[in-house]
């Protein structure tokens, strides 16, 4: 945790914000004060329009891949007919019986034998493509832990704003009423009191602004957390890791990105699915077996008329035009153009780890100069307090409004390091990073 000085930001290490956000929010449903833990509880939750989406869409997928398998089930129906003949008069200068039911009832016992393949490709891409919108299930939870982890810190660092800015609303009040004194009393010009007029109408704008942000920041968790009417009015600052210390091998990193990030994950998937599909379109068009049993029963016997038939049908295409081809043409420009979203990822890996790399070696520089500037204004807002106490011509006001500034960089650097490195850790594993930080412990 930060610390400096008696002020320092371990004296805040799980203390509850509470601020005036405009108009006064109930968040019954939600913890309070909200912490990032309980926050993330709510990752998976079930009734999250996101994750309820993506649990219909797995759903549907799945029971096409179902679908897919049954192609080839077992297939028995029940077909007939009730009819009613006229006899004809040669069956009564016969003298054979005369019956005018000509009724029929079947049962047809049908089994696709063989297609050369087409069934089996189709049954592995029904598979493929469920698997694939599993990997974007998990990959909706990482997205989300990671975007419930940002508005939190979006909401503490809207706090910390709006307290600084709380704080020079009353200083600069406190210049501007003493001006419109000093100026009855003949001591100040009217230029000066509107001087400090328009300076508090800016801070006065800044705060209304930080009061905004306030809210909105709150609503965009709730929504994000999937309790849109009711945004937290407590926010607790959470303890954050200690350890940051990262290697120069950014090279690792990336090459770790394209084998570990789920993205990456989800490309290979589609590959598969696109080299499949290429696979069935060359079976589009292609030669059946299929077997089948008839059992029938009639109401009026005859010498053509059969008690059961097995069959074999085969369907052999002697030309087909160009469908086949167009078929294979468009799975080939499919493939294709999943290969070339792979190396737009990869460059996009490539980026991403690079900068956020860069994030968390400059932000950690950033936390360490924030702790040495907020140390120093906590030993000069002492003694500005000590002169005032003492009726000493003080900048206490300044002070103090500089001290709620420092505070407010300190905690800023230290969420976008945090953020950071959740980001990095979820493209590359925590195991790499661990590991990075053990060589650069013993390298330093």
């Amino acid at each position: 945790m930060l610390s400096s000085g008696r002020c320092g930001l371990n004296t805040l290490g799980f203390v509850s914000l509470m601020l005036t956000i405009g108009c006064a929010v109930e968040a019954a449903e939600l913890p309070q004060p909200l912490t990032l833990d309980a926050a993330l509880n709510y990752v998976n939750s079930e009734q999250h329009f996101q994750l309820l989406s993506a649990q219909y869409r797995l759903q549907q997928v799945e029971a096409e891949a179902d679908n897919a398998l049954a192609g080839n089930d077992l297939e028995v129906k029940l077909a007939g007919h009730l009819r009613e003949v006229g006899v004809s008069d040669l069956v009564t200068d016969l003298g054979l019986p005369e019956r005018d039911d000509d009724s029929k009832l079947s049962l047809f016992v049908r089994k696709p034998l063989y297609d050369f393949g087409k069934s089996a490709t189709r049954d592995e891409l029904g598979q493929l493509n469920a698997d694939l919108a599993r990997l974007q299930q998990v990959y909706l939870l990482e997205q989300r832990e990671l975007s419930i982890v940002d508005k939190f810190f979006a909401v503490l660092n809207a706090d910390n704003e709006f307290l600084r800015h709380n704080e020079d609303l009353a200083i600069g009040f406190i210049r501007w009423d003493r001006a419109r004194e000093n100026q009855e009393l003949g001591l100040t010009s009217e230029i000066e009191v509107i001087e400090k007029q328009t300076a508090y109408e800016v801070i006065r704008q800044n705060r209304y602004q930080a009061e905004n942000m306030q809210r909105l920041t709150r609503i965009l968790l709730a929504e994000e957390l999937g309790f849109p009417d009711s945004p937290p009015s407590e926010v607790a600052v959470p303890e954050l890791r200690q350890n940051y210390r990262i290697g120069d091998d950014v090279d690792t990193l990336v090459a770790q990105a394209f084998q570990h990030s789920l993205q990456m994950q989800i490309q290979q998937k589609k590959l598969q699915i696109s080299a499949k599909q290429l696979e069935l379109a060359e079976h589009s068009i292609g030669p059946k077996l299929e077997a089948e049993l008839e059992f029938s029963d009639y109401a009026r016997e005859g010498r053509t008329r059969d008690d059961w038939r097995a069959s074999i049908y085969f369907d052999v295409p002697l030309y087909s035009g160009s469908r086949k081809n167009s078929a294979i043409d468009i799975a080939q420009a499919r493939h294709q153009q999943v290969l070339l979203e792979i190396q737009q990822l990869q460059s996009e890996l490539r980026v991403e780890v690079l900068q956020l790399w860069q994030a968390i070696r400059q932000n950690a520089l950033k936390v360490e100069g924030e702790l040495i500037n907020q140390e120093y204004r906590d030993m000069y807002l002492d003694r500005s307090r000590a002169e005032y106490e003492l009726e000493f011509k003080t900048d206490l006001g300044d002070a103090m409004v500089q001290f709620s500034d420092s505070r407010m960089k300190a905690y800023r650097a230290r969420f976008a390091l945090e953020l950071a490195w959740r980001k990095l850790e979820k493209l590359v594993g925590p195991e790499t990073l661990r590991q990075m930080q053990a060589t650069e412990v013993n390298n330093g």
